[in-house]
C-alpha cells in the first residue's frame, strides 16, 4: 500500500480530489449525447430531461445507505463499492441502452455510484483532518466537483466529435476503475469514531438533521441551488448547438464542449471565491445575495438568445459564475452546523434534498421547452433558461432572513 502518499493533509486532499475528478468522467456523457440519442430513440424533451434526472434519482435513492453509513463504516470502503456501481452502470449504458427505460436505469446506476463517492469522499477527509484543516480544505474538495465536470465535458466533447457514444461510456467505466484503485492503494483506513449517541442511533435515522435548525436552511437552499445548477448543465450543450445553428455560426461540438469545460473550471474558482466571502461576512446573508444576483443573471441569459450568439456565450459564462458562488459555501454551512457523531446523517439529508432538487431540474426545463414551443423555438428556449433561475430565487428567499 502507498499510504505515505496521503500523510500530509494537502496530499490527502489532492488524492481524494483526483479520485473524485476521475470518477466523474461519465458526468457529461448524457448531456452531450442526448443531442443525437433524443431523435434516434424518439424521446420528447420531457423524457430526455427525465433521463438526465434519473442520474440524480439514483443518487438520491442510494444516499441514505451509502452516505448515512459513513457514521458507522469507514467511508473509504463505501467509496470503493460505489465506484463499482458506477462502472456497472456505465457498462450497461454502453452495451444495452436503446430506449428511455434502458438509458434511464443505466444512468441512474451511474448516479448511485456518484452518491457513494462524492459525499463519502468528503467523509474520508472529515475522518482524517483536524478541525482547523477541515475548515480550510473542504471548500477545495467541493469545488473539485467543478473540475470533474469540466474534464468530463472536455473528454466527452472530443469523443462526441470523433467516435461513438458507446465508447464514451466505456471510457467512463475505465476512469471509475482507476479512481477505485487510487483510493484503495493510497487512503489509510480510519474507522469513524463511535459515541454513545451514534452507537444507539440507527444508521438510517436522519432525525438529527431535521432537529438542527441551523443546518436546515443550508440544506433546503442546497436543493434549490442544485435544481438550477444541474438544469443548466443538463441542457447547456443542446442549447448552444441550437443557438449556433440559429445564428449560422460554424463551430463544432468539440469546441463547444471545451468552452463548457472552461466554464466549469472558472465556476470552481467562483465557488472558492464565494466561500472566502462567506468566511469574512455572515454566511447565510452572503449566500442569499449570491442567489439574488444569479436569478437576475438567468433573466439576462434567457433574453440574450434574441440578440447575438457571442452575447449568449458571455451570459452563459456569467450565469455559470453566479450559480457557483454559493456552491461550496452551502455544503460548508451544513458541515459547520453538524456535530461529529451525526455528521453523516446531516450530510445524507443534505444530499437527498440537494440532489432531489437536481433530479427535478432537467425534466422541468424539458417540460417548459415542450409546452413553450419545442427545442427549435428561440422563445421556448428563452422561457426555459429563465426558469432555471427559479433555483437561485429560492436560495435568496430561504436564507435572506437568517
Amino acid at each position: 500500500m502507498f499510504y505515505f502518499l496521503t500523510a500530509h493533509p494537502v496530499a490527502l486532499l489532492a488524492i481524494v480530489c483526483l479520485a473524485e475528478v476521475l470518477s466523474m468522467v461519465s458526468f457529461a456523457a448524457w448531456p452531450l449525447f442526448l443531442v443525437d440519442l433524443q431523435p434516434l430513440w424518439g424521446l420528447s424533451n420531457f423524457s430526455t430531461g427525465w433521463v438526465s434526472g434519473a442520474y440524480f434519482i439514483g443518487y438520491v435513492l442510494a444516499t441514505p445507505v451509502l452516505v448515512g453509513l459513513t457514521d458507522r463504516i469507514d467511508a473509504k470502503y463505501i467509496y470503493i463499492f460505489a465506484s463499482f456501481l458506477a462502472i456497472i452502470g456505465a457498462l450497461c449504458f454502453a452495451l444495452f441502452a436503446s430506449d428511455f427505460w434502458s438509458a434511464a436505469l443505466s444512468w441512474a446506476l451511474v448516479g448511485a455510484g456518484l452518491a457513494g463517492t462524492y459525499m463519502p469522499g468528503l467523509q474520508i477527509l472529515n475522518a482524517r483532518l483536524e478541525a482547523e484543516s477541515r475548515i480550510k480544505l473542504l471548500p477545495y474538495y467541493t469545488s473539485a466537483f467543478g473540475v470533474g465536470t469540466g474534464l468530463s465535458f472536455f473528454l466527452m466533447g472530443w469523443i462526441y466529435t470523433y467516435t461513438s457514444w458507446q465508447n464514451a461510456f466505456l471510457l467512463a467505466a475505465i476512469f471509475s476503475l482507476i479512481a477505485a484503485f487510487l483510493v484503495t492503494l493510497t487512503i489509510r483506513p480510519a474507522p469513524p469514531a463511535q459515541t454513545e449517541n451514534s452507537a444507539r442511533r440507527h444508521p438510517l435515522d436522519f432525525r438529527p438533521a431535521f432537529k438542527n435548525k441551523a443546518a436546515l436552511g443550508y440544506i433546503f437552499a442546497y436543493g434549490a441551488h442544485n435544481f438550477e445548477l444541474f438544469a443548466y448543465r443538463g441542457w447547456l450543450f443542446a442549447y448552444l448547438i441550437f443557438a449556433a445553428g440559429t445564428y449560422q455560426i460554424s463551430i463544432n461540438a468539440a469546441s463547444l464542449s471545451t468552452l463548457i469545460s472552461i466554464f466549469a473550471i472558472i465556476g470552481m474558482s467562483a465557488s472558492i471565491i464565494g466561500a472566502s466571502f462567506c468566511l469574512r461576512y455572515p454566511r447565510a446573508r452572503t449566500i442569499s445575495r449570491f442567489g439574488a444576483l444569479s436569478a437576475l443573471t438567468a433573466i439576462l441569459f434567457g433574453l440574450s438568445g434574441f440578440i447575438d450568439f457571442y452575447l449568449i456565450l458571455v451570459l452563459a459564462l456569467l450565469f455559470n459564475i453566479t450559480i457557483m458562488l454559493d456552491s461550496a459555501s452551502l455544503t460548508a454551512g451544513t458541515v459547520s452546523a453538524a456535530n461529529e457523531h451525526d455528521r453523516g446523517a446531516l450530510l445524507a439529508v443534505h444530499t437527498i434534498i440537494g440532489f432531489g432538487g437536481a433530479a427535478l431540474g432537467a425534466p422541468t426545463i424539458g417540460f417548459v421547452l415542450d409546452i413553450a414551443g419545442g427545442e427549435t423555438d428561440i422563445t421556448a428556449w428563452s422561457i426555459a433558461l429563465m426558469t432555471i433561475g427559479l433555483g437561485s430565487a429560492l436560495v435568496w428567499l430561504i436564507l435572506r432572513r437568517r
